[in-house]
């Protein structure tokens, strides 16, 4: 590249780092409905970890290698590119070196490989290594073709884009993006602003290749959608042996198949699907088992491999490096025939049509996902070009989550929200689906029931050809897919959601087998039905990922009042005769949310809830020891401490719920532990809290801590007995409960470490116990004070945020109370009226009692099968008035029978009784000794207490 042309290219780059350098574009306006994206998955990560079954709750990740390979072209094959089909395709074999002394040896051992390319480390980052030119020739005049490679940082783009311009310059023919370091990591604006300054370069994007993960859906917080945006060259996948460290046990088969059947080939064939667009792949694979390259495999073991490989033919792949290919190996690599260049599937011209009336546009962005700011927008009614098969768009249109690439009239691709669009018209050459041909033989098994697959932490979840992950799985399923239940409805509710419970069903396409069925949740259809044909409509089911604004007028001439999430049951207040006709359409119905808001929605974004709430009060007999069906109960204290309540529930036909609290340190080889059983057996419910300590010990350690806390919890369930449901850390936004207290903070528990921590205690807790129940610990409701580093959380979003970052969870516990005795104020919808909690605004948060409603009602919609644990609850002050001005009160219960613990369950009841609301366990005082709140010596507390459990207060199932 001239000077001259070089130094166009840094103003054109300094010009775009100025547009896309904060991320570019402008924000959604109000009321724009577009959830947060594919790419903000929760991402599983645990590093290299060859147990267990994709799918089920285990995530094996990547990273043991340094992420450089190479690969051989086998005899009889023409080397370089293939031309065929509009598509570059690599056709060969590579063999790759990233130390200069290793150049040397990669060039005389790639003919007795059948080595055809040499991949070489030309940089790291915004550095580019000196010598490179001389480099490349060398590699052409032994004949072979020089391929650079970097290891990719993100840090610059615009530097690291340079880095690439030099390259080729250089006389480098391909490109390679090394994309696995952690600073990578939820740099999506920066990859996406790479790929624009390559493409103001002119770099061709096929000459460009995506080096990643082979498990992609484990590593969804790396930029690979927005990487394989312009490394139209292909993706190539780290297919190492050192996922399997020294002296694993697992057989070399069994090893190949997990990491390139399941993962490289398995996980580029779930994502291509979910992509609409499949990039050329070409595994790179890694003879060894230690990160540094030092235990390598002998021939008959990388034999295994080869062979797994060989079976999916591909055109190209290559070997990670130089320095560790033993010679022995040779010989084998060469011996690899290659397959042909995989065939590329045109597009269909299909047409869709935007729906979005309530914020009258929709977002084209430059990949599947919000993490980048869009370049254009569609107008409401617009109709754009559909750029994938005329059977994925069918497939995408309509369905949250989902991602549909696009051209705009006036030419710009990209991708949008496909649940914001509908076919525009059928194409009139659309091929047919073919049916689905039943097997011979008997006749397929009765359909008695629908299941939805909920795994979005991982993306997808495994079908077996049996209740267990010790075979290979048969199949895959998307997260959100609908299946077949082949067994009887009764036992399909009574597993849906509970662990080590497997379901057999059978798929859309007719594969049948057995799934965990702790991913799962009973399907409800919410299709529209045809006009004419819709009946009465009482109740209706938010449709939109994004969530749904419920604003005060019909229109959107006046700002949200309220926001609801996804799937969310809203009650309709208008005539039932008449609301099924504004379903589905461009019109407004007014609403009641599950925490008593009350206003207008945009039918668009709603369905008819068909299918009722037939759930009724569970048995006590049906359920396993440590839990219970009756929702009374109250919070003890320690296990140690006396604290037996249980003569109040003498005479009244029913037991309850107790909860213990510990402070268990953060020492994992502790010998804590509690023995529960004289509870449990008694046919209580038991729960117990895991706390790092109390006051200024902070309910979780500093966060350095955090994994030997874990260890601790895991101890002291392991050493437990007599209890199955533990809760990690309490009011974990309250600065009294951070290291250190709310004045002297060591650190403060930002939602996203509590959500670090409670998944490190729950992974261990359930290393130990997979049938254990792990809980995160309750939000304080009304906390909302600026923390001593000034920041100011709302409970509720610290609560989402929390969620957000939490990768699976067995239940939901929450606290509410009100402030002094008064009865009224248990239903009374009374609200803060301070910044930033303004009444009739999504900001506005309750006061009182009926906070716990908002929380409940914030569960995102893949934990709305779990259990809610309401686990404290009082009024605050010992009075019976609200205080004046400056008035001395002290905290604690009024020894008063005025029906207020009555009225407290009968809430509780109501929640639990209406139509597919979320159900509560248990609902316990706060609570019986140890604090000014103790109950034990208040014997009129006990009489309204005892009076309550005169009601059949159960949760339902």
């Amino acid at each position: 590249m001239s000077e001259e042309k070089k130094s166009i290219f840094a103003v054109i780059l300094d010009f775009l780092a100025s547009l896309f350098g904060s991320g570019g574009g402008p924000e959604p306006m109000p009321g724009q409905e577009e959830p947060p994206g594919e790419a903000k998955e929760p991402v599983l990560h645990t590093g290299p970890s060859p147990a267990g079954g994709v799918g089920e709750g285990v995530s094996p990740s990547g990273g043991s290698g340094t992420g450089e390979g190479s690969e051989p072209e086998s005899p009889g094959v023409e080397p370089g590119i293939s031309e065929e089909r509009g598509q570059a395709m690599l056709v060969g074999k590579g063999l790759w070196a990233y130390r200069e002394q290793e150049l040397d040896r990669a060039i005389q051992i790639a003919p007795q490989m059948g080595a055809t390319h040499i991949l070489y480390k030309v940089g790291q980052g915004t550095n580019y290594r000196p010598g490179m030119a001389q480099v490349a020739q060398k590699i052409k005049d032994a004949g072979l073709i020089p391929f650079a490679w970097a290891w990719l940082l993100l840090d610059d783009p615009q530097a690291e884009a340079q880095v690439v311009v030099q390259a080729f310059g250089d006389g480098f023919e391909g490109y390679i993006f090394d994309t696995e370091a952690d600073q990578c990591r939820n740099r999506f604006d920066q990859a996406a602003q790479l790929g624009q300054f390559l493409s103001v370069a002119g770099i061709e994007p096929e000459k460009l290749y995506n080096c990643s993960f082979p498990n992609i859906s484990h590593h969804r917080d790396l930029p690979y959608d927005q990487l394989n945006a312009f490394c139209k060259g292909g993706l190539m996948p780290m297919s190492y042996g050192s996922y399997f460290a020294p002296g694993n046990e697992t057989p070399p088969e069994q090893q190949a198949q997990r990491v390139i059947d399941e993962w490289t080939y398995g996980h580029y064939e779930y994502w291509c699907a979910r992509w609409g667009y499949r990039p050329p792949l070409y595994p790179i694979l890694g003879p060894y088992h230690d990160e540094h390259g030092s235990v390598r495999m002998p021939p008959a073991e990388f034999q295994v491999w080869l062979d797994h490989l060989a079976a999916h033919g591909p055109s190209f792949f290559s070997v990670f490096t130089a320095a560790v290919i033993n010679d022995d190996l040779l010989p084998l690599i060469k011996a690899v025939e290659l397959g042909e260049a995989p065939e590329i599937v045109p597009s269909t011209g299909v047409q869709v049509m935007v729906v979005s009336p309530e914020a009258g546009y929709l977002n084209i962005r430059p990949g599947p996902s919000t993490a980048q700011p869009p370049v254009a927008q569609a107008n409401h009614g617009e109709v754009l070009d559909a750029l994938e098969s005329a059977e994925m768009v069918k497939a995408k249109v309509g369905q949250p989550g989902r991602w549909l690439r696009v051209r705009t009239s006036g030419g710009i691709e990209g991708y949008t929200a496909a649940w914001y669009l509908k076919l525009h018209e059928v194409p009139a050459e659309e091929p047919a689906e073919e049916p689905v041909e039943k097997p011979e033989g008997p006749a397929w098994p009765e359909v008695w029931a629908k299941v939805e697959v909920v795994s979005s932490s991982v993306g997808y979840l495994n079908v077996r050809p049996a209740p267990s992950t010790s075979r290979p799985p048969v199949a895959q399923v998307d997260d959100g897919d609908v299946l077949d239940a082949l067994e009887p409805a009764a036992d399909v509710q009574s597993k849906v959601g509970q662990h080590g419970q497997w379901l057999h069903i059978r798929t859309p396409e007719g594969i049948e087998g057995y799934i965990a069925a702790w991913y799962t949740r009973l399907y409800e259809p919410v299709e529209v039905p045809p006009v004419g044909e819709v009946g009465p409509v009482s109740y209706l089911a938010v449709y939109s990922s994004a969530g749904l604004n419920v604003r005060p007028t019909p229109g959107t001439d006046q700002s949200p009042i309220w926001h609801v999430e996804d799937r969310t049951v809203l009650d309709a207040l208008e005539d039932p005769q008449t609301v099924g006709a504004k379903v589905g359409k461009d019109q407004w119905i007014k609403v009641r949310t599950p925490s008593l808001r009350e206003g207008f929605v945009n039918g668009v974004y709603v369905r008819a809830r068909q299918v009722a709430d037939t759930r009724q009060p569970v048995s006590d007999s049906a359920l396993p020891a440590g839990e219970c069906a009756w929702i009374f109960g109250i919070h003890a204290a320690g296990a140690t401490t006396p604290a037996d309540f249980r003569f109040l529930f003498q005479g009244k036909g029913k037991t309850g719920w107790v909860l213990f609290t510990e402070a268990i340190g953060d020492n994992p080889n502790h010998g804590g532990g509690g023995d529960f059983t004289t509870w449990s057996n008694a046919g209580y419910g038991v729960i117990v809290r895991l706390n790092n300590g109390y006051g200024t010990s902070g309910t979780l350690p500093v966060s350095n801590k955090y994994a030997d806390f874990a260890g601790a919890c895991a101890r002291y369930a392991h050493n437990s007995s007599g209890c199955r449901i533990w809760i990690v850390g309490n009011e974990q936004n309250n600065p009294r409960e951070h290291p250190g207290g709310e004045h002297n903070p060591k650190e403060h528990i930002r939602p996203e470490m509590y959500a670090h921590a409670f998944n490190l205690a729950r992974q261990r807790i359930k290393a130990v116990d997979p049938n254990a129940i792990v809980v995160p610990g309750a939000v304080d409701p009304y906390f909302g004070l600026p923390w001593k580093s000034g920041e100011t959380w709302r409970p509720l979003d610290y609560f989402k945020t929390m969620l957000a970052h939490i990768d699976d969870l067995d239940g939901i516990c929450l606290h509410t109370y009100t402030h002094w005795l008064d009865v009224g104020l248990i239903t009374a919808k009374t609200v803060f009226t301070n910044a930033p909690l303004e009444p009739n605004t999504p900001n506005e948060h309750y006061y009182d009692f009926q906070a716990y409603r908002s929380f409940a009602e914030a569960v995102p919609a893949k934990w709305r099968n779990r259990p809610i644990y309401l686990t404290e609850s009082n009024h605050w002050m010992k009075l019976d008035r609200e205080p004046q001005q400056g008035e001395n009160v002290k905290n604690g219960w009024l020894n008063r029978d005025v029906g207020w613990v009555r009225a407290a369950y009968a809430e509780i009841n109501r929640w639990n009784n209406t139509p597919y609301a979320q159900q509560i366990h248990c609902y316990l005082l706060y609570r019986w000794t140890g604090d000014e709140w103790a109950i034990e010596g208040l014997d009129q507390v006990q009489n309204d207490f005892k009076k309550a459990l005169d009601n059949d207060y159960r949760w339902r199932r």
